[in-house]
């Protein structure tokens, strides 16, 4: 402590007197200082000074811009597909959004990352920041969708209320739950547009060009002449002829795996909000808001 107090009471000196080489003498303590020591001190104030400096410029040299931390989390041998960097929230870091929806906040160097949902605090409530980024994500992409390449049971009431985009596969139980209900959604206002989604994938393995047994039967479904029928025939268990033709089935699925969608049914509102599972037509009227 004693040190400290000598060296900031030398750092108070007038350079006029160190310039004249003369020794310091205090009032308070009657400590002479030879000009080695106060040499000393002087080049660990320097020292100092030039550390601060060192650190801020490194700090700003050393971010990156949004290429090159794309780059550089490409080559981690963590299979990180990134899709965008964005300036996030939070002071001096990167918001980037991977191809599967899931989020990465990172330093601006890229050596540190935190993986997970930002949650940000308002008085009393908690909000998902991420979230809400995903909803908009999942909005924009479900537009570029082109409607005559879905199936859909469009409301029966007098005015639409609402639309839901549905990702569905033919044998999954609560896809039938769910199809059995969609005509009591449809008189509530509720417009059902289905995508399809193979639970199982589109090809049996990775090596194989054999499909497998869940998109041969959407894709039965996609080529026949009459969608709405054979959908529901199909859910009912039924068995309906094989077709071939060219089917948008693939393209779905790559839609709903950028979207995170890990099971079916899996239903998206018109403001971007995903849910998992079976929905009743008043559960789901309700969580619409038009109930």
């Amino acid at each position: 402590m004693a040190d400290i107090d000598l060296y900031l009471t030398l750092l108070r000196c007038s350079f006029r007197e160190l310039a004249l080489g003369n020794s310091l003498q205090f009032a308070s303590s009657k400590v002479l200082w030879s000009e080695l020591a106060w040499s000393n001190i002087l080049m660990k104030s320097v020292f100092f000074v030039f550390t601060l400096w060192t650190f801020f410029v490194s700090s700003s040299v050393l971010a990156l811009n949004a290429q090159e931390l794309r780059l550089k989390l490409s080559q981690l041998s963590l299979g990180l597909e990134v899709e965008t960097v964005l300036t996030g929230p939070l002071d001096g870091f990167y918001r980037v959004v991977l191809s599967d929806g899931s989020v990465l906040h990172t330093t601006e160097n890229g050596n540190y990352f935190i993986y997970g949902d930002l949650f940000r605090v308002e008085k009393d409530k908690v909000y998902n920041h991420d979230e809400k980024e995903r909803n908009e994500r999942r909005r924009g992409m479900l537009s570029d969708v082109d409607e005559s390449e879905l199936i859909i049971f469009a409301s029966t009431s007098d005015q639409t209320l609402a639309t839901i985009t549905v990702f569905t596969d033919i044998d999954c139980g609560f896809c039938r739950k769910f199809h059995e209900d969609v005509p009591e959604m449809n008189r509530l206002g509720i417009t059902v547009r289905y995508m399809a989604f193979p639970r199982n994938g589109i090809f049996e393995d990775q090596v194989s060009e054999e499909y497998t047994s869940e998109f041969k039967k959407l894709r039965s479904v996609w080529c026949s002449d009459r969608q709405r029928f054979y959908l529901t025939l199909a859910k009912t268990g039924a068995g309906i002829a094989e077709k071939e033709c060219d089917t948008p089935i693939v393209k779905h699925y790559a839609l709903g795996q950028k979207m995170n969608v890990a099971g079916t049914p899996t239903i998206v509102n018109e403001d971007g909000r995903m849910t998992m599972g079976y929905r009743s037509a008043s559960q789901l009227a309700l969580e619409l808001g038009i109930q």
